[in-house]
């Protein structure tokens, strides 16, 4: 690169350049310090730059324009490199030189960004990721992720159609996509997803924040945080997967929580997660996004196998985890009494699957029983399951059968099924019942309790195991005596 090379230049340990020590200091302040402090300059000189942005091929970029006397074109192909190279270098022009500062130069380039194609976008974005050591310096990929942004084009489309074919930002990008993709909304929103996976989990943080600060689609962000994890995960190294897949759920925590989510990427994640060994704050936060889409579930989704080393069939403990999560999700408002009613169905599926776990403990099967027992319209299924896991249990003792009993309502039990109840002596004997009302036991398991408080706090009681649980304090006794008569002649 010209006819005197008395300089020679290593870069991050990758290539050695041989230049023009006087055209290159001309140029860059950096480098004139660096000679500065060397005492020997009669001699050929070697300088070692370390962490430099673009590595050889943005040196290469950057001295092509010190023997262009301080001429370049600037192009999205080049301006990202000779932006971070000149910065670097603290690239100046020769006081006799008529020139344009470069770094002035390229970030008046950048005026022009919104009239990139697609393409040269990602052209853009792609050296940006290989400039080292420009951690600090967020102007310029500001400035591409804001165009980037502008190109995706979903919002447009949800609000609507017409104003979604009328996006000239939009069109940069999506008149180079196949006419069949033009077919369905679905790909209309997500074509981009497999263009982007080259971007590292870094660059894929700023951009979910800032699309989440601009209100865009919601369900459309999680799809795709969903396919840039598995994606990424399948080539990846493990500690490469593990940062991956905590950073997605730190970024998918922070969309809205009731109707972003699709069930089955949130469950994938978090069989991922279990060989992954995710740090615990981030195993919290995947267990909330889970419980509050516990409505939408399948009782496939829950059985998912107990840790190792635990004797039960299925993981019980995270269940009644998701169980609370869901809770304090949903709040307790009318419009919400849906919800529980499919989750109180979901639970009667659940417990008729660990019934006949012969390993899983009384306190637990109890604990389950009791999450949504009074949002059940009929307890003839939780009856169903605790039958069944009597019929297994036979060694409980008469307390415990009492408290798993305490999840039933009787008045909400079919005529047969009371029928069967009446004449099973697996379930504790009359007098227990009548002992069990008369002394309104209530649940040990707090959280249950409240639960169901919540749930329905004005529903009555009547003809419940934990029948006078409901009656006001200030009642005569004479008054729970009557109540307790009552009560017993609803349970056989």
């Amino acid at each position: 690169m010209g006819v005197c090379c008395d300089l020679e230049v290593d870069v991050n340990g990758e290539a050695t350049f041989f230049v023009d020590k006087r055209i290159i200091l001309s140029f860059s302040g950096r480098l004139r310090k660096l000679i500065r402090t060397t005492t020997d300059v009669t001699r050929g000189l070697k300088i070692v730059l370390h962490g430099f942005p673009g590595g050889p091929q943005g040196f290469e970029q950057i001295a092509r324009f010190c023997y262009n006397g301080g001429r370049v074109e600037i192009t999205p192909s080049n301006i990202v490199l000779l932006h971070y190279a000149a910065n670097f270098l603290e690239m100046e022009c020769p006081t006799d030189s008529a020139e344009t500062h470069i770094i002035a130069e390229t970030k008046k380039s950048l005026q022009g960004l919104n009239f990139w194609s697609w393409s040269e976008l990602l052209l853009a974005l792609k050296q940006y990721q290989t400039c080292v050591s420009i951690r600090k310096d967020s102007f310029l990929v500001q400035k591409l992720l804001d165009s980037l942004i502008g190109r995706l084009g979903f919002t447009s489309y949800e609000s609507s159609c017409s104003s979604f074919s009328m996006s000239s930002s939009f069109r940069y990008s999506y008149d180079t996509r196949s006419h069949d993709s033009s077919t369905s909304k679905f790909t209309r929103t997500t074509w981009w997803f497999q263009d982007l996976l080259f971007l590292n989990i870094d660059m894929i943080q700023k951009l979910t924040k800032m699309v989440v600060s601009r209100n865009l689609d919601h369900k459309i962000i999680s799809k795709f945080l969903f396919f840039y994890r598995k994606s990424r995960s399948c080539h990846s190294e493990l500690v490469q997967q593990q940062r991956i897949t905590e950073r997605v759920i730190d970024l998918l925590y922070l969309l809205d929580h009731q109707n972003s989510f699709s069930c089955d990427g949130l469950f994938d994640i978090y069989q991922a997660a279990l060989s992954l060994k995710i740090s615990r704050k981030s195993k919290h936060k995947l267990e909330v996004l889970m419980g509050s889409q516990l409505d939408q579930l399948t009782v496939s989704h829950l059985l998912i196998p107990a840790p190792c080393g635990k004797d039960y069939v299925y993981d019980v403990n995270l269940v009644l985890r998701l169980l609370k999560f869901f809770q304090i999700e949903s709040k307790i408002f009318l419009s919400q009494l849906c919800k529980f009613e499919k989750v109180a169905r979901l639970m009667d599926s659940y417990l008729m699957e660990v019934a006949p776990d012969s390993h899983l403990k009384a306190t637990k099967f109890s604990a389950l029983a009791m999450a949504m027992s009074h949002s059940r319209e009929s307890h003839d299924k939780l009856y169903q399951a605790i039958d069944m896991y009597f019929q297994v249990h036979v060694e409980l003792c008469e307390d415990e059968k009492i408290r798993i009993c305490s999840a039933l309502n009787y008045s909400r039990l079919s005529t047969e099924t009371l029928k069967h109840l009446a004449q099973n002596p697996k379930f504790p004997c009359r007098r227990a019942v009548k002992s069990l009302i008369s002394k309104q036991y209530s649940p040990i398991d707090l959280f249950c309790h409240t639960m169901i408080n919540k749930v329905l706090r004005d529903s009555p009681f009547a003809c419940t195991a934990n029948g006078n649980a409901g009656k006001r304090r200030s009642e005569s006794h004479e008054s729970k005596g009557h109540s307790i008569r009552e009560k017993s002649k609803c349970v056989f």
